[in-house]
């Protein structure tokens, strides 16, 4: 499956979701404000998001986070940082999902 592919499975799935339970309308209303600007940016949110998504060894949050940091303008170096944190914290079984961020990296800037 290729990143787009990822990209519409994510939405059409989560529109499902949503229309089946109140529940993760609003666990997706929650997510929204956690990440929203705040006392930290959003940016700076959405880096620490994509390094939780390497540590946890999952590529559609990495997808996700690497699109969001992409739209709050995070730099290529930026992005680079937050997955060699999530390495860091996830070792080396963290390896391809690091991989799978460098691809998402390369095909979206």
């Amino acid at each position: 499956m290729n990143l787009d592919e990822m990209r519409q499975e994510r939405s059409k799935y989560n529109a499902a979701m949503k229309e089946s339970d109140p529940f993760f309308k609003e666990f997706g209303s929650l997510d929204d404000n956690v990440y929203a600007e705040g006392h930290i940016s959003k940016k700076n949110k959405e880096l620490m998001g994509l390094a939780i998504s390497v540590t946890t060894r999952c590529n559609e949050c990495i997808l996700y986070h690497m699109d969001q940091c992409r739209n709050a303008q995070a730099s290529r170096e930026e992005i680079v940082e937050a997955i060699k944190i999530g390495v860091m914290a996830g070792g080396s079984i963290t390896y391809p999902n690091a991989r799978f961020a460098f691809q998402t990296l390369e095909e979206s800037f």
